[in-house]
Order: structure tokens, then sequence, then C-alpha cells
């Protein structure tokens, strides 16, 4: 059924989960990182999935390869995965203080 035919009761469940969502979308992680009180109790995850961040990084301590991670969650793309960890790189280096 569209959309546009849910009940009333339906719609208003649908809007509030989005209502949720803390990444808003003109910030740059739109897209990428999604954080939704009403999923995983806020936890960031990759958008469109329910899948933490933090797993891509446990993966990765453990020295498990990225295609590991991928093909563990395959709602996760590589290139999802990819800008995350650029993304965490960037941020770090903007924490660091100038030369």
């Amino acid at each position: 059924m569209p959309r546009t035919q849910l009940p009333h009761a339906q719609l208003t469940q649908v809007t509030e989960r989005v209502d949720q969502e803390q990444i808003v979308p003109l910030d740059p992680l739109a897209g990428l990182i999604s954080i939704n009180s009403e999923r995983l109790s806020g936890v960031p995850c990759f958008a469109g999935t329910r899948v933490p961040i933090k797993h891509l990084w446990d993966y990765l301590e453990a020295d498990e390869p990225l295609a590991e991670f991928l093909e563990g969650f395959p709602g996760v793309s590589r290139e999802q995965a990819v800008a995350v960890l650029k993304t965490a790189y960037q941020r770090l280096l903007e924490s660091l203080p100038p030369l």
C-alpha cells in the first residue's frame, strides 16, 4: 500500500521515527551515518542499515580485512565504509595541534 494510503496512526508512527534522526540532511555525514534514538538506542549506524559503525573498528582491530567486514554486513557498501574511515581520519587530523 503506498504511504499516502496508510491509516493516520501508521503514518504518524513513520513520521516519528524520521523525526528521531539526529543527523540533519545538510550535515556532511547525512547519507553516511545515521543516529536515531528509535534504532539501537541511538547508536551511530551506517545510514540505511542497523549496522553500528563501531563494528567496522572492531573488525579492523581484530586484524580482519575490510573485505571480511563487508562480507559480514552486506547492507554496508565499500564506499560507505571507506567514507567513514576517511571522515574519522580527517577529524583526527583536525583535532591535532597545528605545526
